[in-house]
Protein backbone atom coordinates (compact mmCIF):
# COMPACT_ATOMS: atom_id res chain seq x y z
CA UNK A 1 0.00 0.00 0.00
CA UNK A 2 0.75 3.72 -1.10
CA UNK A 3 0.13 7.06 0.03
CA UNK A 4 -1.00 9.18 -3.04
CA UNK A 5 -2.61 12.06 -0.69
CA UNK A 6 -3.81 12.98 2.29
CA UNK A 7 -5.82 16.26 3.68
CA UNK A 8 -6.52 16.89 7.45
CA UNK A 9 -7.93 19.45 9.55
CA UNK A 10 -8.08 19.75 13.24
CA UNK A 11 -10.84 20.68 14.92
CA UNK A 12 -9.72 20.89 18.12
CA UNK A 13 -6.75 19.96 20.88
CA UNK A 14 -5.10 16.04 21.24
CA UNK A 15 -3.10 16.07 24.37
CA UNK A 16 -0.85 13.60 24.61
CA UNK A 17 -1.93 11.60 27.48
CA UNK A 18 -5.15 11.54 26.12
CA UNK A 19 -6.94 8.16 25.07
CA UNK A 20 -8.81 8.39 21.30
CA UNK A 21 -10.14 6.22 18.82
CA UNK A 22 -9.29 6.32 15.23
CA UNK A 23 -11.77 5.50 12.17
CA UNK A 24 -11.45 4.96 9.01
CA UNK A 25 -13.83 4.56 6.44
CA UNK A 26 -13.33 3.41 2.70
CA UNK A 27 -15.70 5.41 0.06
CA UNK A 28 -14.72 4.28 -2.96
CA UNK A 29 -12.17 1.50 -4.61
CA UNK A 30 -11.29 1.95 -8.05
CA UNK A 31 -9.43 -0.38 -10.39
CA UNK A 32 -6.12 1.53 -12.02
CA UNK A 33 -4.56 -0.62 -14.80
CA UNK A 34 -1.71 1.93 -15.78
CA UNK A 35 -0.74 1.45 -11.81
CA UNK A 36 -1.60 -2.22 -11.76
CA UNK A 37 -4.02 -1.56 -8.56
CA UNK A 38 -6.52 -0.26 -6.80
CA UNK A 39 -7.43 3.23 -5.57
CA UNK A 40 -9.20 3.81 -2.32
CA UNK A 41 -10.75 6.62 -1.32
CA UNK A 42 -10.78 6.76 2.60
CA UNK A 43 -12.27 9.13 5.27
CA UNK A 44 -11.47 9.21 8.55
CA UNK A 45 -11.52 10.88 11.97
CA UNK A 46 -10.11 10.78 15.59
CA UNK A 47 -12.24 11.11 18.46
CA UNK A 48 -11.61 11.61 21.73
CA UNK A 49 -12.77 9.54 25.14
CA UNK A 50 -15.81 11.90 25.14
CA UNK A 51 -16.83 11.43 21.44
CA UNK A 52 -15.99 14.50 20.21
CA UNK A 53 -14.35 14.44 16.95
CA UNK A 54 -10.64 16.30 17.24
CA UNK A 55 -9.41 15.32 13.51
CA UNK A 56 -10.99 14.93 10.63
CA UNK A 57 -9.07 13.23 7.07
CA UNK A 58 -9.73 12.44 3.69
CA UNK A 59 -6.97 10.48 1.78
CA UNK A 60 -6.09 8.20 -1.61
CA UNK A 61 -3.98 4.92 -1.46
CA UNK A 62 -3.09 2.64 -3.89
CA UNK A 63 -3.18 -1.06 -2.90
CA UNK A 64 -1.59 -3.35 -5.45
CA UNK A 65 0.74 -6.57 -5.16
CA UNK A 66 3.88 -5.49 -6.05
CA UNK A 67 5.52 -1.97 -6.45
Amino acid sequence: MVGLEFWVRFRRPVFADETVKLEWLVVKVTPNAKLKGEVVELRGRIRGANGETALGAKGRVLVTEQL
